[in-house]
């Protein structure tokens, strides 16, 4: 187990707050399978249930999609909760980059000091199975590149949900936004017909030191999280770019539907010791230090 941790990626929900459609009673089952466990307040003491036992330092709130009309708003609960709870520690806004108030979302953000960075959810696959975005290419386009551009000028980083196929275009970004922090969530969502495409994909963004990316959601690999299973894209992924690009995320509570914090934690070590043991503090804690610009540790627990 690693000495510290730092969850670069997680969810809270209060569901009387927002509007969270995807949560609602009649809401149907997810691609990550039936959620019928979650559909209910997901706040801090539930969180840290989680992480019973295990040495947690700090968290990074991810946008829960909550359908809240000023995406701003949730920051502005997360800044709230985590003055009174001292979790979490760092959020991560949602935004529209082809918005044309972007500007105005970035700002309502910023207002906060837990506010790091902001969230486009712009996968888009051939198949049409991976569709938050409405077309392909997104990233290549003029508006959401020089919106993208706002982030870097704000210290503001980007994360990014996307699949396989879109990783060459991930490259292109951070070749034309160089001081732009670029973290690639849930290790690109490789589905395992997609490996080749994803290993490629890897391979390009690997020359450029501004993307970042997580070890989370990895239940589009296996629910489970077996290390059978992962082993191949944790390998390379730690081979391509290193433990100094990868940060460990629990994506809790949806991850934890079918695997436990512990078994996540316990499998990942365990691939990172077979292949690059230095690389487990920073997988754990440093590399999400460093992207979402944390202080000196704190223990909240």
């Amino acid at each position: 187990m690693p000495g510290t941790i730092v969850d670069a990626h997680h969810h809270l929900w209060e569901l009387e707050r927002f509007p969270y459609s995807w949560l609602a009673p009649d809401a149907p089952p997810r691609p990550f399978g039936n959620h019928d466990a979650i559909k209910r307040d997901f706040l801090t003491s539930n969180y840290l249930e989680h992480f019973e036992g295990l040495p947690l330092a700090a968290s990074v709130h991810i946008d829960a999609n909550c359908g809240a009309a000023e995406p701003g708003d949730e920051t502005a609960w997360l800044a709230d909760l985590s003055g009174r709870s001292g979790w979490p520690h760092a959020a991560v806004g949602g935004i529209d980059l082809l918005s044309r108030t972007v500007a105005d979302t970035l700002q309502a953000h910023a207002r906060h000091p837990i506010a790091r960075g902001v969230r486009a959810m712009v996968a888009h696959d051939r198949t049409g199975r991976w569709c938050f975005s409405d077309r392909a290419h997104v990233l290549s386009d003029p508006t959401f590149i020089k919106n993208a551009g706002l982030l870097s000028e704000m210290g503001f980083s980007l994360d990014l949900v996307i699949v396989p196929e879109q990783l060459a275009e991930v490259a292109g970004l951070a070749e034309t936004l160089p001081n732009l922090s670029i973290i690639v969530d849930h290790l690109a969502t490789p589905e395992t017909s997609s490996l080749s495409e994803w290993r490629n994909g890897m391979e390009m963004i690997s020359r450029f030191d501004n993307i970042a990316m997580k070890l989370s959601g990895l239940w589009i690999i296996d629910k489970h999280w077996r290390v059978e299973r992962l082993r191949p894209y944790v390998h390379h992924a730690l081979d391509q770019i290193g433990g100094d690009r990868l940060m460990y995320g629990s994506n809790a509570p949806i991850d934890t539907l079918h695997c436990s914090v512990v078994d996540q934690i316990s499998g990942l070590a365990l691939l990172i010791g077979e292949k690059h043991p230095q690389g487990i503090d920073a997988v754990f804690s440093d590399t999400a230090r460093r992207v979402y610009r944390f202080g000196p540790p704190i223990n909240n627990r």
